[in-house]
């Protein structure tokens, strides 16, 4: 398996509508071996570029890896299912940031997973059923996901947003899982903000 690390000193170009630029942080992305991986990596660098995702990095360290599970720990991880739509490619790199901004927020996070553990008492455990592939993971995605939707309001607008969960509740049914959760977030936004706030939870400058 030969190995290429891109190191990207990219600078946010600020989107329609934002008020001032922020600088993206420096980003190190890992090639696993194929073509399919450079392609990605050529879409991840645009996408740095086209939008100021400053507020979302939180791991500097990126991988793409063909046929891959997408996860945040101990590197965060991408694969080339999505190489030709950009909306879905956006959206999981922030999906996998925001892992990353949840550990760090400690005690808050493991207290708005457990509230929604209770809330969402009926919540389905395996892929199959839509979840996340056990309790505890469905529960801590219905605050990642929450996060992922108000994130993509800021960056795509709020119709946009909409139609990218919509895409995500699709690409669920197809074995992904997850769609129970993003249905979810569709339905109860009013519940799963309120959650996200009472433990301080908001994204930097999406208050």
């Amino acid at each position: 398996m030969r190995k290429l690390i891109l190191v990207l000193a990219l600078a946010g170009v600020v989107p329609a509508g934002s008020v001032a630029a922020a600088q993206t942080p420096t980003v190190s992305i890992e090639l696993a071996h194929d073509s399919v991986s450079e392609q990605v990596k050529d879409q991840l660098e645009r996408l740095l570029k086209e939008y100021d995702l400053s507020r979302w990095i939180f791991t500097k360290k990126i991988r793409i890896e063909q046929g891959a599970r997408p996860h945040s720990h101990p590197v965060l991880t991408l694969n080339t299912r999505y190489a030709t739509n950009d909306r879905l490619m956006l959206a999981g790199f922030v999906h996998e940031q925001i892992h990353w901004f949840l550990v760090g927020k400690g005690r808050g996070a493991s207290k708005a997973t457990a509230e929604a553990a209770q809330r969402y008492s009926s919540a389905p455990e395996r892929i199959s059923d839509g979840g996340a592939g056990s309790r505890d993971s469905t529960t801590l995605h219905l605050v990642v996901c929450q996060l992922e939707f108000e994130s993509l309001r800021a960056l795509l607008g709020a119709d946009t947003a909409t139609a990218v969960v919509q895409e995500q509740i699709t690409e669920g049914a197809s074995g992904l899982g997850y769609q129970w959760i993003y249905q979810k977030v569709l339905d109860d936004q009013n519940g799963l903000s309120a959650l996200i706030r009472k433990y301080k939870l908001t994204l930097p400058g999406l208050q």
